[in-house]
């Protein structure tokens, strides 16, 4: 029972049989098979008739069955079925005979029935009438089988009832649990039936759930713990220009960390959108590889200030559709961070590839900087993330940059991972659908 649908018809199929076996029983056991009985015995009669019959003739036959005293009647029949004279017939089954009675079971009246049988080898045909008499204490009324029926069917659907909703129950109380704010609440459905499914697929969105609300919290505290540290400064700088001690150098603090704020603010919205689905993107072609230019262009001029540099190596021209300025801040963020954090004297590698097989376009950035423990690997996509805690920080960073790569990457239906590279440094991987690619 695969499906909830097949349950439902079995378990109801499971129940007619019981009340059909429920019903059969009660019969059985209240007498009416007296019938079926009379029936077996008059076989047995119908061949000593025969015999009797055969050997010493009629009169044999109806001598036999007038020395006979038993509770079952016997009559004999002719050919028209009716009875055969010189039988003593008793007043209540005159009117019946009278009638004629044709081979096989008849019901007289409610508690009477006559059961006829050919008599072997008779000739012209003669034949056996068995009168069956129940007793009305041991026919079943029609209210009482009513009652048994409503009994049985009403024990058998309670009992597959509850069977059938006890998952339901489990559910609706984790989603009460839900709402009253356990986010650890879990169905844990088994089975393979709707139910079951529509259990794993409730745990799966209260594993998401948890996950957006603790995402939300952290982003709070990161946020606040981010605001700190600016409006210090900002606070300082005031102090120093209203002391005039040095008001200009004040002045192009309080400029510094407004602008600082400015970013923080507009990287925090940029990844809330993001994380919404709330950011209006420009579907259009773009070729990734002049996009990939520019931003190595622009790198390189931030890199050699630093002693650092960027290299841009495309096997393909490769066009992807999206939006043009969330595809540069996915790929530019990712570049700096290398430039950032990659060795002095050593460069920043992007490479461009497209697989066929997939459909992809292949987008990789290398630098040769400490690289990031393997504990960390699968959180550094996440909002205010740091490697070594203050590292981005005192580099300049917020943790952002590498978040808003992720979900802008993501945007557009592709993938990103990271991975420590032979020989030190850190390998980035974006993944991005094709439009088109042409061999370079």
């Amino acid at each position: 029972m695969g499906s909830l649908f097949s349950k439902i018809f079995l378990s109801f199929w499971l129940a007619a049989l019981l009340l059909g076996g429920a019903m059969f029983a009660a019969e059985r056991l209240s007498g009416a098979d007296a019938v079926e009985v009379a029936t077996h015995q008059l076989e047995a009669y119908a061949e000593t008739a025969a015999t009797l019959l055969a050997n010493e003739g009629l009169p044999a036959v109806q001598r036999w069955l007038g020395a006979r005293d038993e509770r079952m009647p016997l009559l004999l029949l002719g050919a028209d079925y009716l009875p055969l004279p010189n039988q003593i017939i008793p007043p209540r089954l005159r009117e019946q005979c009278a009638q004629g009675l044709t081979p096989g079971a008849h019901q007289l009246h409610p508690h009477l029935f006559a059961v006829v049988r050919v008599i072997p080898n008779s000739n012209p045909n003669t034949y056996l009438a068995a009168f069956v008499h129940v007793h009305p204490d041991h026919v079943l009324s029609p209210a009482i089988l009513l009652v048994i029926a409503i009994g049985v069917s009403g024990l058998v659907c309670l009992a597959l009832a509850a069977l059938l909703t006890r998952p339901v129950r489990r559910l609706r109380r984790a989603a009460q649990a839900l709402a009253a704010g356990d986010l650890t609440v879990r169905v844990g459905g088994r089975g393979h039936d709707e139910v079951a499914a529509l259990g794993r697929d409730f745990d799966t969105m209260a594993a998401r759930v948890r996950d957006l609300l603790e995402a939300q919290r952290r982003l709070l505290q990161d946020v606040s713990h981010e605001l700190r540290s600016p409006l210090a400064r900002l606070r300082v700088a005031l102090e120093l220009a209203q002391r005039k001690l040095d008001p200009v150098a004040a002045l192009a603090r309080i400029a510094q960390e407004a602008d600082r704020l400015e970013s923080l603010v507009g990287s925090v919205l940029t990844l809330a959108r993001l994380e919404e689905g709330r950011t209006h993107r420009q579907r259009q072609a773009v070729s990734l590889t002049e996009l990939l230019q520019t931003i190595a262009e622009d790198a390189l001029f931030e890199a050699e200030t630093k002693g650092k540099g960027v290299t841009l190596a495309i096997h393909q021209s490769v066009t992807v559709q999206g939006d043009p300025a969330l595809l540069r801040a996915a790929v530019e963020n990712v570049v700096r961070n290398g430039v950032r954090h990659t060795a002095m004297g050593t460069s920043v590698e992007m490479t461009l590839a497209a697989d066929s097989a997939t459909g992809m376009a292949l987008l990789e950035v290398r630098d040769y900087g400490p690289g990031v423990p393997e504990e960390e690997l699968a959180r550094l996509f996440q909002p205010f993330m740091r490697v070594g805690e203050a590292r981005d920080r005192s580099s300049g960073g917020y943790g952002l940059g590498l978040a808003i790569s992720a979900r802008a990457v993501e945007a557009h239906g592709g993938a990103i991972a990271a991975s420590n590279a032979d020989g030190g440094g850190l390998r980035v991987m974006l993944r991005l659908p094709v439009l088109g690619a042409d061999a370079g």
